[in-house]
């Protein structure tokens, strides 16, 4: 921290910049720091000139020390892993799929699903063939770097989730929007994979993923809750640690100090990190509105124009504002407003749309404001009339927007938790759902359980025990009945549970 930083903060001002530092160390993971070895071993995919020249070069008696396999494109599969540590699958001799470790890949031929991680070269980055290899050298050896993103598949809306029927993913936000190959994905496997060597630390993918998966190491929803909470009766200034160090926003500060004395830095390593969690959290720890010097990049926009619209709405101000040297004397009006003052402390498996529902739903009580446009987010629709509660939705959806009361056969819904991928409308058997997106309804019943369909329980002709929904039953006997004729036994079987099935099948071959 600069003296003159010291100069213009109070010592109170400075314990809090110095204890959200110490946080930031108290939530990061002493593994973060890897140091990974590079072995002199690579994978050459391709034919012709070039790759035979490329070749030439590798065996050359000054670089006996690398291990080459030479691999034709028609043979290559896909690859997945990071520098050093390659997999790149292949079919063999035999047309099986088979596998090798690898350190690094090196392809000439214009291979379509060939991930671009560091350490896979293709010839148009290079001038020439032995600026490649000498590049491909370079790398082997000691490598250091830092895992700065941290994820959790609990609620991922990706991870292990069948594609759509016209054949797109779920959700693929972090690896679109992934400047690198620091995330990727496996449609194959329907895995996401980190690369924290390839990652940049931009945190862009933290910004994007609905539900809190995706966290930056030492700077989550658990250890910024606790930063935002120092900030009580202050206005948070959101920072980059970059701009925070540098000479320049000594001036700055100095300037924004004297339109109001409550500003204090909010010290970042990457705010690109932010959504509407983040910034809710903020303003309601603080209880107060936040200005933001670091320009966010463009995919948070949106954010801010929600969480605005929101506060605006309920407390008719502006929720967040925007540094700039020509106009800061809007910065005299804001102050810290106690009712939007809310203390919530969230527990690592929580998702962040359980956090954001139970913030916002203290905002929200007992009021209505509307339906406000937010990423994100979505309202089930539903024809309860032809809902057989089969519960393929209940079972599709992980993030508990969607639940079922077994004790009275209730199909439960709360929208706020619903991040809008719509994969229970894809899972749904009788076509009765539909979403509308991008929409949260600012009303009481969006942040609680209710009601959109039920059934009567079916009781098992022979046994009464309860094991189905009456509409599931009928749905099935309108379908067997008619194969069945007048097979009055099969009939029967229609309205058994599983034990008396076999029971009445049984007695009735004797």
């Amino acid at each position: 921290m600069k003296d003159t930083i010291n100069e213009i903060l109070s010592n109170e001002e400075l314990e809090i910049l110095q204890e959200c530092n110490e946080l930031t160390l108290d939530f990061t993971s002493f593994s973060k720091d890897i140091l990974s070895i590079v072995t002199p071993h690579c994978v050459v995919i391709g034919y012709g000139e070039l790759c035979d020249e490329f070749l030439a070069l590798c065996v050359n008696e000054k670089h006996t020390a690398l291990e080459v396999l030479h691999l034709l494109p028609q043979d290559f599969v896909r690859l997945s892993g990071h520098l050093g540590d390659f997999k790149l699958y292949f079919k063999n001799a035999q047309g099986e799929i088979d596998e090798i470790t690898t350190s690094q890949v090196v392809s000439f031929a214009p291979l379509e699903n060939l991930p671009h991680f560091k350490g896979v070269h293709t010839p148009n980055m290079y001038d020439s063939a032995d600026s490649m290899l000498q590049v491909l050298l370079s790398l082997c050896g000691e490598q250091a770097y830092s895992r700065h993103i941290v994820f959790d598949p609990l609620h991922c809306q990706y991870q292990g989730r069948r594609t759509l029927p016209n054949g797109d993913n779920i959700c693929h936000s972090c690896v679109d929007i992934c400047p690198t190959m620091g995330v990727s994905s496996d449609d194959s496997l329907k895995i996401l994979q980190l690369s924290p060597i390839d990652c940049i630390a931009c945190g862009k993918c933290v910004s994007v993923c609905p539900t809190g998966s995706m966290q930056r190491e030492g700077d989550g929803l658990e250890a910024f809750t606790y930063k935002a909470r120092l900030y009580k009766g202050r206005i948070p200034l959101i920072i980059a640690r970059s701009d925070f160090e540098s000479p320049h926003f000594t001036h700055n500060f100095r300037a924004l100090r004297k339109h109001n004395s409550l500003l204090l830095p909010f010290v970042l390593e990457v705010p690109d990190m932010l959504n509407s969690t983040y910034f809710l959290t903020l303003l309601q720890e603080s209880s107060s509105s936040v200005v933001v010097y670091t320009p966010l990049g463009e995919h948070i926009h949106d954010e801010v124009e929600s969480i605005n619209t929101i506060y605006k709405r309920i407390f008719d101000k502006e929720a967040i504002f925007f540094y700039q040297e020509d106009a800061l004397s809007c910065l005299d009006e804001i102050a810290p407003l106690t009712q939007s003052h809310y203390i919530y402390t969230p527990t690592s498996k929580e998702s962040s749309k359980d956090i954001f529902a139970e913030r916002m739903r203290f905002w929200i009580k007992q009021e209505e404001y509307g339906k406000v446009a937010i990423k994100g987010f979505g309202i089930v629709g539903i024809d309860a009339q032809n809902c057989t509660m089969c519960l393929s939705c209940v079972e599709a959806c992980n993030t508990n927007a969607l639940i079922n009361n077994n004790s009275s056969f209730e199909l439960l819904y709360k929208s706020s938790l619903c991040t809008d991928c719509g994969y229970c409308v894809a899972s749904c058997a009788e076509k009765v759902l539909s979403i509308e997106s991008h929409i949260l309804n600012l009303i009481p019943q969006s942040f609680e359980y209710t009601k959109i369909a039920a059934d009567e329980p079916f009781r098992c002709v022979e046994c009464d025990k309860i094991f189905a929904t009456r509409k599931s039953i009928e749905k099935i006997k309108g379908i067997l009945a008619p194969a069945f004729g007048s097979d009055t036994l099969k009939l029967k079987t229609l309205e058994c549970c599983a034990d008396c099935k076999v029971k009445v099948m049984f007695e009735g071959a004797h």
